[in-house]
């Protein structure tokens, strides 16, 4: 589920400490998480420039903000681009998780909202010219831009992705009801286009494992990629309201096989999961360095226990990461909040870019 919150900048210090994945011998300038408030960051990089995407931002319904570096992020404006038509509207309420995409030259928003009852929660795009806007709801040929996929059923956290085998995909977290009704799993339906779902919904996972049911059985959130010819999709997992709960598992398609065989999917995790007094860590998202020689994690934690519920303290961080042969993320454990790390690589060079 999605909160977002605007924010303070980023803390800048000149002092090092070594950093798997970042030279040990780094002397130059750091930063220290947390960034900003919020939770469930998304971030896409065009043309060198990153684009965060959020709702309840303070300025409109659905925000972006923009920067040439990713530490810029932290100080940049927030950029009001869409705002419902009306209160009465299926989509103007609990406007969750807004994805900014760039596909084929044009900009898509893909957020979940509803009237203002959760069990009424569906999928629905947006469309631009520009990153932003203005923007439309999008003749998805359904009210609204509705993004309609075979269940009917009750949807959030929806994500669009290229497969290994080149087909456009969306993947969301879906219940087997039209209500909110536990437990929350993964599905994926394939794209006819941007605008459109075509073929049967499948169901990929089913939250079974402990880490997976701490509070109630929920997998959210989920974010697909492909990397050397592996086909991937993170998802968070836990009561997001509850500090502890939340943790990062991984789906990896086996090579080959068609990603709407459920059964070609396989589980691992928690991927990355509570650390000293880092909480409920989830919706990773994974980023380039600007000058590409680095990835790097944004994801949202949590500093407090006694915070209810836990989302409204969320806040975004980043730190390195890297991917293993197979294009796998290792993650490592969340650094705690405070901790100076050295900025990604090429980001000074970026650190006034807007």
């Amino acid at each position: 589920m999605l909160r977002h919150f605007p924010g303070a900048a980023l803390a800048l210090s000149a002092w090092v400490l070594p950093v798997p994945g970042v030279a040990a011998a780094h002397t130059g300038p750091t930063f220290a998480n947390p960034l900003f408030a919020g939770g469930d960051p998304w971030i896409t990089q065009v043309s060198g420039v990153y684009y965060y995407s959020a709702s309840q931002c303070g300025v409109a319904a659905i925000c972006i903000r923009h920067s040439r570096s990713l530490s810029g992020l932290a100080r940049a404006p927030w950029i009001g681009v869409w705002n419902p038509p009306d209160r009465g509207a299926p989509n103007a309420r609990d406007i969750w998780a807004p994805e900014l995409h760039h596909i084929n030259g044009r900009w898509y928003i893909y957020y979940a909202a509803d009237d203002g009852d959760n069990d009424h929660h569906r999928l629905y795009v947006l469309e631009a010219a520009r990153p932003e806007g203005p923007y439309a709801e999008a003749d998805t040929g359904l009210p609204h831009g509705h993004l309609a996929e075979s269940s009917r059923h009750w949807g959030i956290d929806p994500d669009v992705f290229t497969a290994a085998d080149g087909r456009l995909y969306l993947t969301w977290s879906c219940t087997d009801h039209h209500d909110s009704r536990f437990p929350q799993r993964i599905c994926l339906a394939r794209m006819r286009d941007p605008l459109h779902v075509t073929g049967a919904t499948v169901a990929l996972s089913t939250p079974r494992r402990p880490w997976e049911t701490r509070g109630k059985p929920i997998q959210e959130g989920p974010v697909g990629y492909t990397r050397a010819g592996h086909t991937y999709i993170t998802y968070s997992a836990g009561a997001s309201w509850i500090p502890n709960d939340y943790a990062v598992g991984l789906l990896a398609l086996t090579p080959g096989a068609s990603p709407l065989d459920a059964s070609a999917w396989h589980k691992s995790g928690p991927i990355f999961d509570h650390h000293g007094t880092v909480y409920g860590p989830g919706s990773v998202v994974f980023v380039p360095s600007p000058d590409g020689r680095q990835w790097w994690n944004v994801y949202h934690a949590i500093e407090r226990l006694d915070c209810k519920p836990a989302y409204v303290c969320r806040d975004i961080r980043m730190q390195p990461m890297h991917f293993d042969d197979l294009g796998a993320p290792v993650l490592g454990v969340p650094y705690k909040a405070g901790m100076a790390l050295p900025l990604p690589s090429g980001d000074l060079r970026q650190a006034h870019g807007s």
